[in-house]
């Protein structure tokens, strides 16, 4: 029923992929939390999405037997924000949920990360699980626990590690997306396959074509192998404490301010693929990684039809402030991951602020 399981110390996740999955919710997470699960369900997504799919979710889970309540926010990073939080908590009061009901978010990276956060504080903790629908959040945000809600002062800096009952994947989603987003998504499997091996990163420029075109069976090879990346790295570090899950943010840190100080207006795996440039130019400046390497990793990203050049004028004085203000900076120090080799990431403290502002200012050439 289940292509495999993510074992935590506490918890554990199962995780499907396969086409017309959202038809068969109920019946998973009944298989999931056991024939005596309580009933109550509060499922979370926005408008567009629950447009499109919330109808049949709902009737999955009332067909096996549970009773569900939904609510729908507005699509768009603005809405991953304590205010909303707030009008979800209001909404599940008024269903009367208790610590017994189960979350379930149905859509991208916002909805999952919304809700997670919501179910890691609703009454001190309930169970969640989550339909992603977004390539990101099928490759990326769907697993591994992270739930967070954007503040003014930056993104994700008020959050929770959580971990999902269910991960359930449908491939056929991806086709109802902007191709802008397919192509946006592909920035967290590139980086997986910068951070892991250079036969991944080889798959991707051999496969290119079919999975740029969902073609066959390519949309449900390529999830299934990020997701088995994620939980390779998410079970040695599930809360961000052995240093191994770090590596995961490749890309993350010049890409978060990007993405902070272009008011969102770049999607975010844009702004990570401008990232991993960047910090591949980075590596190369400090000695680590060839040239050669560097015009590889960019050829990779133009080919998934990601950013290499930055079209939106920021000050590089606003990056930098922004950069100091990153959640994982250590001492007032930030932690950036570098390349030294394909599939060999490794996590510096001390670089420089002028090689890091050139490496920035190497997007806008």
């Amino acid at each position: 029923m289940f292509d495999f399981e993510v074992s935590y110390p506490d918890s554990r996740t199962s995780v499907v992929v396969r086409p017309a999955v959202l038809s068969q919710v109920g019946t998973l997470l009944r298989a999931a939390r056991g024939p005596s699960a309580a009933p109550r369900v509060f499922l979370v997504s926005d408008t567009t999405v629950g447009g499109l799919y919330a109808d049949r979710v709902l009737t999955s889970l009332r067909n096996a037997g549970f009773v569900p309540d939904e609510f729908r926010i507005v699509p768009g990073e603005a809405s991953k924000s304590l205010r909303v939080a707030e009008e979800v908590y209001r909404a599940m009061a008024e269903a009367q949920l208790g610590r017994d009901s189960l979350l379930l978010a149905l859509g991208g990276g916002v909805v999952s990360d919304l809700t997670g956060f919501i179910a890691a504080t609703w009454m001190r903790g309930v169970p969640f699980a989550i339909c992603p629908t977004t390539l990101e959040a099928d490759v990326d945000a769907s697993l591994g626990g992270k739930t967070a809600v954007n503040i003014p002062a930056g993104k994700n800096l008020v959050g929770a590690f959580h971990q999902p009952v269910v991960v359930a994947v449908d491939p056929d989603c991806l086709t109802t997306l902007d191709p802008r987003d397919v192509r946006s998504g592909m920035a967290e499997s590139i980086k997986h396959g910068l951070i892991t091996s250079e036969e991944l990163v080889a798959w991707h420029e051999d496969h290119a074509d079919r999975i740029l075109a969902l073609e066959g069976t390519a949309a449900t090879e390529l999830i299934l192998k990020n997701l088995r990346v994620k939980a390779n790295v998410v079970t040695r570090d599930p809360g961000e404490q052995t240093g191994a899950r770090i590596m995961l943010n490749l890309g993350h840190t010049i890409g978060h301010a990007i993405e902070a100080r272009c008011g969102f207006t770049l999607r975010h795996g844009e702004c990570v693929a401008l990232g991993t440039l960047a910090c591949a130019r980075l590596s190369e400046r400090l000695g680590l990684l060839e040239r050669p390497v560097v015009d590889r990793i960019a050829r990779l990203l133009d080919r998934f039809g990601l950013p290499t050049s930055l079209g939106v004028p920021i000050a590089t004085d606003d990056i930098i402030t922004t950069l100091r203000r990153d959640k994982k900076a250590r001492d007032g120090k930030v932690q950036f991951v570098l390349l030294e080799g394909l599939g060999r990431p490794v996590v510096r403290h001390d670089v420089p602020e002028d090689l890091a502002a050139e490496a920035y200012e190497s997007l806008l050439d």
